[in-house]
């Protein structure tokens, strides 16, 4: 896997998933559609992955949520630039 992981914004819904990521290529895709508190979830749902490749989805799934709440209630956002 690349150094760096890439995020890519676009439509996913054809996919039926909000997120996706490609570990060979270091690529993370994003449903660029979601609401905000979603979209952050989405992103770290996704960077688990690639941090954790082996880790079972119901754990990923767990993290996601507690991480993405503590993320949320510390106000952190995406400013779009």
């Amino acid at each position: 896997m690349p150094r760096k992981v890439r995020i890519v914004e676009r439509k996913l819904k054809r996919q039926r998933a909000v997120g996706r990521v490609f570990l060979d290529e270091g690529i993370i895709e994003i449903e660029q559609r979601q609401k905000p508190r979603e979209w952050l979830s989405t992103l770290v749902h996704e960077a688990l992955h690639v941090a954790f490749p082996g880790m079972e989805e119901k754990s990923i799934a767990a993290a996601e949520r507690k991480i993405a709440d503590i993320l949320w209630r510390a106000s952190v956002r995406r400013i779009h630039q």
